[in-house]
């Protein structure tokens, strides 16, 4: 799809930034021909994996591993639940408390970054063989002013999965997507269904549509994001192929209501395959149906960052570029952790295939699109794109007039520029 003025502007500064680093990135051996640290050293390390016994295991193992091949390196780690997380790390931020290593949602990067609370690693990168190697939107992720904070170990995105018993083949586009749910609506089962909670699970799945029709956030009140609205507007409340009880499900939800069969499709992320396995029919993933723009498909996941205050910058440094080595982590932080090979020396990697349907959302990871672009005020953007969507599908207001009240919240909350 074609960029605004604005995001044309800051995406070439980006890349400017991005070349300045690819052309340095061979500079330096690997991270496992450096030595951390010569005495014992304990880092700190908070993370939101502990939500399920896979994911809590897959980092214990990584961490186990690491300390392994680093006897004078212990990592302290601190498992918070993932409600908890966001606002104990906004806290941890602003007192100038973070730990050594911790990890984010990318969204939150510019956030932090802006309060000085993150460790600019850009120089680092320069020295880093794998820098060259990140796709684009991944390292748009981690960037704030230009400059980047983090390692995204964990990306992912969001893909189509259909029951195969209901129908033949996927559609490929918008207008074969409303036909399929219309016509897969019946017998207790809706044809669509994906999360549309009043949160940043609806701003992730309605964005797609968005970019998909050739707008943006910066240009939320033009007639591109007035026709995602509509369209989406029209799968609720014209045709009826996706449920009202949508309206507070998350991903999770969305997941259960699939599985047991009463919906013929689902708006989903990689997070779900694990529980595909026990289906009773045959299902399939595909990329996210078309608009007039192409496939434009949301990223997700992770950052790892240093604390800015950390006194022990160098090992963390050393334990994220560690776990980027696919040899040392690519079964835990692929099928344990959800994730989707974000590299180019990646993309094509068996190791990174490992379960059925992964290969859709690894051919999207090509279109994908980072919300961090949006700045540090991005979750007051995406609590305004969340509101204009339920009030549309709730018929509290017509899209275009909720297109332009969001476009006076949104607005102001960009970075200039």
């Amino acid at each position: 799809m074609g960029m605004t003025s604005k995001s044309r502007k800051g995406f070439k500064a980006f890349s400017l930034a991005m070349a300045a680093i690819t052309a340095a990135g061979c500079a330096t051996g690997s991270a496992e021909d450096r030595t951390s640290a010569t005495e014992s050293v304990t880092v700190t390390w908070w993370d939101y994996f502990g939500y399920s016994p896979g994911s809590n295991l897959a980092v214990d193992t990584l961490i186990n591993r690491y300390q392994d091949a680093h006897p004078n390196v212990r990592i302290q780690r601190t498992a918070i639940p993932f409600p908890e997380f966001h606002t104990k790390i906004v806290e941890a931020a602003g007192a100038g408390k973070l730990p050594d290593i911790a990890v984010i949602d990318t969204p939150d990067v510019p956030l932090l970054a802006s309060q000085g609370a993150l460790a600019d690693l850009t120089d680092r990168y320069k020295g880093w063989e794998k820098s060259n190697q990140f796709l684009e939107p991944v390292l748009e992720s981690i960037n704030h002013g230009d400059r980047l904070y983090g390692v995204p170990l964990r990306s992912n995105t969001t893909a189509l999965i259909y029951n195969k018993n209901v129908l033949a083949a996927a559609p490929t586009t918008w207008q074969e997507l409303r036909s399929s749910a219309k016509t897969t609506t019946k017998d207790g089962r809706y044809g669509l269904c994906f999360a549309a909670g009043a949160n940043e699970a609806l701003t992730f799945n309605f964005l797609p549509f968005v970019w998909q029709a050739g707008g943006d956030v910066d240009t939320i009140g033009d007639a591109p994001a007035v026709e995602a609205l509509t369209y989406v507007n029209d799968l609720f409340n014209v045709d009826r192929s996706v449920p009202e009880a949508a309206l507070n499900w998350t991903h999770s939800d969305v997941e259960k209501e699939f599985t047991a069969g009463r919906c013929a499709m689902m708006i989903n992320g990689p997070w779900v395959l694990p529980g595909m396995a026990k289906v009773q029919f045959q299902w399939g993933t595909a990329p996210l149906p078309a608009g007039a723009k192409g496939v434009v498909s949301p990223l997700g996941g992770e950052a790892w960052v240093v604390g800015a205050r950390s006194p022990h910058a160098d090992v963390a440094w050393d334990v994220l570029t560690w776990l980027a080595e696919s040899r040392n982590s690519a079964h835990e932080i692929g099928g344990g952790l959800g994730a989707i090979p974000n590299r180019n020396d990646t993309l094509n990697d068996p190791v990174w295939k490992w379960g059925p349907g992964v290969g859709a959302y690894i051919s999207e990871m090509l279109t994908t699109r980072s919300r961090s672009r949006y700045g540090p005020k991005y979750a007051k953007v995406s609590e305004a794109i969340w509101t204009m969507t339920q009030q549309v599908v709730k018929k509290e207001k017509r899209p275009q007039a909720a297109a332009a009240e969001a476009q006076a919240k949104i607005t102001p909350l960009l970075p200039a520029g």
